[in-house]
């Protein structure tokens, strides 16, 4: 049995209602089962969902504060005020800071722009950058993605006689206090009348673009798209319609920075998808922020000039390398303290990490991939030796909201904010300690034994023979993919290997061919290589991954990209002929395995075995011993086969499903003195039962008696005498054959009954499996174990 990587989450099948949708919306059943498992029961609403266009955007006036917003940017843009737009680092931001500057050239404002250094001033709004506007002689600061809980900052911007509208999508504090500003725009205020409250800042950009030129800024959905994209907003709602408008924008008329950064992330424009913004576009954009500042990728995106946006693309595309080399790096760091701080017994439900000279602006990314590596919540945070400031970002797993459990120990920071998944923060390195042992305690309170294992749900369980060329191809209809909306997830079940390699330059990757019913399939797993060895072909597998089109030299076909994969069945490595049983359990032992049993048929073997490789992190374990099995393996070493009953049934246990056994090697003892073992034994099959109760049938009644008919019954089927016996006397226990006395007849017209009904059956047949075990093939082996695995 091979247990699963991940917790799966398959849907409650509805069939009738996957049929109906099918129907009216002409979609194939990949497509309806999604729908289904999404929870779009009504066909009206699920076509809704698939042809998301304009019409669906909201009026922006329904939010909170846009007519005022709107009011004072018109009135600082015909008094001819110096507006300044407050944006931040981030994707988001610069997305937002690049609307905005598209926005108010359009109406003829005069303004500028003021991105936060990341490392020197950090996120939101400052006092320091608030007298540089005051300076400058600004009157109007419009915050673009932030804002919603400078509450401070707002009131000295106040007292340097500037106003200040804020646009934001964060949460507002959580002691419900807001700033003091002329106008805040923010569908998440409490009492918002928006119907959609998933917007980014981007998003909400284009939502005042709309409000203050009349009509949907369609031009402008380039920008937002990537905003809502990049900041893993839910592709639903109108988020939805933002992205499709965004995407149809970008792959026909895109903009000099958008080409330009496409070509740095070796792509084209016309093949953008939400999936190549993730992780082509975004990365570079946020590089700079991350690294230097991110004017340069406000600057790319309002670039004129396709030569001043290559140099800027290229740029970008170098901070992109030099900050994936230093995340490299860092998370090495990490991981190495973290093992530390386990090996001192401080083993965390919640990873803390600060470290000196780490880059806060890399902070989320080597947080997340601690997250992806040990899969509990990550908080990495860099130490400013001369402040004794940590600034820093988190991320979480399902079911630890960051943004609620920062919260509870919100008096230990400066300041920090975010969302259910992610967050950033400042603390002082003298409260580092006390944050990790309060946020150590949440999760203990918040989360269950199941939450430590990761999730993956999957919208349909279905067969190769649904998974057409043309079915999967409809699944485009769906996007674009993302938060919210991730890619359709199947599973598919029963699957028979047909053959098993591994790709890459260091056998990284994984490559299946599968078949189910007479059709075949290509799988391919990345990263998951090392499973090669234990995919053996004729083996039966689930697996679990999306469904696409292959694309090569002009053929289309179906293939699965797999996330993980199960099986109930039980690997067996047979080795008896090995003939140095001690140097073959030494080499395995060298390999480590986590979860290694090894089990020796005698006392002696057991003492040896634990002299020579005791040492190791098997469990060393004998037949005899007599404790229970608790132990959960996955690979168990026989040292030798039982050859009594008593052994057998030890055995039995610790082939039990309970015990989530993967693979058993299994070497000879008979190599190591156990002395010679007897002739084989067999046992009748059920035609051979069938052929002796034909010879009871034709003879009618006899006496059973030492000499006589069961005697002529064995010589004339060549059992022995104690099988034929042993046949009769489960035809007795079956109803097959009356017995008064010594006498014995066939019944006339016996019941239905298998064999296995027979306890008498049964008990022989175990006897003759234990005398002839260790003389079975390796196919036999596995399927006697198999047997038992599977109980």
């Amino acid at each position: 049995m091979k247990l699963s990587k991940y917790r799966w989450s398959l849907p409650v099948k509805n069939d009738p209602l996957e049929a109906e949708l099918a129907e009216r919306l002409g979609v194939s059943r990949l497509v309806s089962g999604v729908l289904v498992a999404r929870q779009w029961h009504s066909a009206e609403e699920a076509e809704t969902f698939l042809n998301a266009s304009e019409q669906q955007l909201h009026d922006p006036f329904l939010l909170k504060g846009m007519s005022v917003a709107v009011s004072r940017i018109t009135q600082a843009i015909e008094a001819g005020e110096h507006i300044r737009v407050y944006g931040d680092y981030d994707v988001d931001g610069v997305t937002s800071t690049a609307l905005m500057t598209r926005l108010l050239t359009t109406l003829g404002a005069r303004f500028d722009t003021y991105i936060p250094h990341r490392h020197k001033e950090g996120y939101g709004m400052n006092e320091a950058a608030i007298d540089l506007a005051a300076d400058a002689g600004v009157s109007l600061i419009v915050t673009v993605d932030n804002g919603i809980s400078a509450v401070r900052q707002i009131a000295y911007a106040a007292e340097r006689g500037i106003q200040v509208v804020v646009t934001d999508h964060h949460e507002p504090p959580a002691s419900g206090e807001l700033p003091d500003a002329v106008a805040i725009v923010n569908p998440k205020q409490e009492d918002c009348p928006y119907p959609f409250k998933g917007l980014c800042g981007a998003g909400v950009v284009f939502k005042l673009a709309h409000a203050m030129l009349g009509r949907p800024v369609l031009e402008y959905a380039d920008l937002a798209a990537i905003g809502t994209i990049a900041d893993l907003m839910p592709l639903i709602g109108e988020n939805r319609v933002i992205a499709r408008l965004g995407l149809a924008q970008l792959r026909r008329d895109p903009v000099p920075g958008i080409r330009a950064l496409a070509k740095a992330s070796g792509t084209k424009p016309e093949e953008l998808t939400s999936g190549r913004i993730g992780f082509g576009l975004a990365p570079r954009l946020n590089a700079g922020g991350r690294l230097a500042h991110a004017s340069g990728a406000v600057q790319l995106l309002i670039a004129a000039d396709e030569a001043e946006a290559m140099s800027l693309a290229t740029e970008l595309d170098e901070l992109n390398l030099e900050r994936q080399a230093l995340v490299e790096t860092t998370v090495a760091e990490a991981d190495a303290m973290w093992k530390t701080l386990n090996a001192d017994g401080r083993n965390r439900n919640v990873i803390v990490l600060a470290g000196e000279g780490w880059n806060a602006g890399i902070a989320g990314l080597v947080a997340s991939k601690l997250v992806e590596r040990y899969y509990r919540p990550a908080i990495i945070l860099a130490i400013d030796p001369d402040t004794g400031k940590c600034k820093g970002s988190a991320r979480s797993i399902d079911g630890f909201n960051l943004f609620e459990a920062l919260s509870e120990c919100a008096e230990l920071m400066d300041h920090f904010g975010g969302h259910t998944a992610a967050a950033g923060l400042t603390i002082s390195w003298e409260n580092v300690e006390s944050l990790s042992e309060r946020l150590h305690a949440l999760a203990g309170e918040w989360l269950t034994e199941e939450d430590w294992q990761p999730k993956k749900r999957a919208d349909l369980v279905c067969t190769l023979a649904q998974a057409t060329l043309d079915a999967v191809d409809q699944l485009a209809r769906l996007e674009p993919f993302g938060n919210g909306n991730p890619t359709p997830r199947v599973v598919i079940q029963g699957l028979t290997v047909r053959e098993s390699r591994t790709l890459g330059k260091e056998n990284t990757h994984l490559k299946l061919s599968v078949e189910q019913d007479g059709k075949a399939l290509e799988a391919i797993a990345f990263g998951m290589g090392a499973d090669q060895a234990k995919l053996v072909p004729g083996m039966r597998i689930d697996v679990l991954g999306e469904l696409s089109v292959n694309e090569w030299n002009g053929s289309r076909k179906v293939q699965l990209i797999f996330q993980d994969w199960r099986t109930n069945e039980l690997r067996l490595v047979d080795r008896r002929k090995d003939k140095d049983v001690w140097r073959s359990l030494s080499e395995l032992t060298a390999e480590p395995v986590a979860g290694t049993a090894i089990l020796c048929g005698s006392a002696r073997h057991y003492q040896e075995a634990v002299d020579k490789v005791g040492h190791t992190e098997a469990e060393v374990r004998s037949y005899a011993d007599g404790r229970p099995v608790t132990e959960r393996w996955t690979r168990l070493i026989l040292l030798g086969i039982p050859d009594n009953e008593k052994d057998v049934e030890h055995l039995s246990d610790w082939l039990s499903p309970v015990r989530c056994g993967e693979h058993v090697v299994v070497l000879d003892q008979s190599h190591i003195g156990s002395g010679n073992v007897g002739a084989k034994e067999s046992f009748p099959d059920r035609s051979q039962f069938g052929a002796v109760y034909g010879l009871f049938k034709r003879q009618g009644t006899w006496l059973d008696a030492p000499e006589g008919f069961l005697q002529s019954v064995a010589h004339e089927t060549g059992w022995p005498l104690a099988t034929v016996r042993m046949m009769q006397d489960v035809f007795i226990e079956l109803g097959f054959i009356t017995a008064q006395g010594s006498t014995r007849q066939v019944v006339a017209q016996p019941p239905r009954s298998e064999l296995d009904r027979s306890a008498r059956y049964r008990r022989a047949l175990q006897s003759a499996e234990t005398s002839r075990l260790r003389h079975m093939s390796a196919d036999e082996l596995r399927s006697w174990m198999h047997r038992w695995h599977l109980a």
